[in-house]
């Protein structure tokens, strides 16, 4: 067997996707506290397999693939559950999982024809400012993606958790709907980013063609 698939931060990567499979086994069974509870630990790991790689020097290719197919399965998985909590908004959950898809898609597309190793390496190409600055320095990433994940969490959560209401300028909002409202600048700058990365992927990846069409054209002169 190839040694790579036993990696420690592949290992971690196969533990994600088994607690993230069974958080939405739970929420089928109505367990929605331990849904939530493992998906959050999912999310967790996420940090602690990008510095296994670096600790150990095991950095590769398939763990990145792995990490990213976790990743974009499981902000699926749950904003297809959101949708059906919140039916009013299903056709924005749809969006949105549609642009975090393509536009990661995209990206790693056109990584490859740049030649780059990482997708995380984009800040060397990208001419846009958030990318550079999303790329380029960590605790913005960080920041951004934590944001992103404790948005959606917290609308889980609301669904099911009567909480203690607090009073401000005659609104009375739960507890988990001000969480939900202090993380909605930070989701929809990393919505934002996931815009411009989708623009910027397509135009690298269409200014490349333009290049190796002209190289084939001037080979057959």
């Amino acid at each position: 067997m190839n040694k790579v698939f036993v990696f420690l931060p592949n290992i971690i990567g196969y533990v994600r996707i088994i607690l993230y499979l069974a958080s939405f086994i739970c929420h089928t069974l109505s367990h929605w506290q331990l849904c939530i509870i493992l998906y959050s630990l999912g999310f967790v790991l996420d940090e602690f397999d990008g510095r296994a790689a670096r600790i150990l020097n095991q950095n590769t290719n398939f763990g990145a693939s792995l990490d990213m197919v976790a990743d974009r399965s499981a902000t699926a998985g749950l904003c297809l559950i959101l949708a059906q909590l919140y039916p009013n908004y299903a056709l924005a959950f749809i969006l949105l999982i549609a642009l975090d898809i393509s536009s990661h898609y995209y990206l790693i597309y056109a990584t490859g024809m740049v030649g780059n190793s990482s997708h995380k390496d984009t800040a060397n190409w990208s001419q846009n400012w958030l990318m550079n600055l999303y790329y380029g320095n960590k605790p913005f990433m960080d920041v951004l993606i934590t944001g992103n994940e404790l948005f959606y969490i917290f609308l889980y959560i609301a669904h099911y958790s009567v909480s203690l209401s607090l009073s401000w300028m005659g609104w009375n909002l739960s507890f988990w709907q001000v969480a939900i409202f202090a993380c909605l600048p930070i989701y929809l700058l990393k919505q934002t980013t996931n815009i411009f990365q989708l623009q910027s992927a397509a135009r690298k990846i269409a200014s490349l063609d333009l290049a190796n069409m002209a190289n084939r054209e001037k080979k057959t002169d």
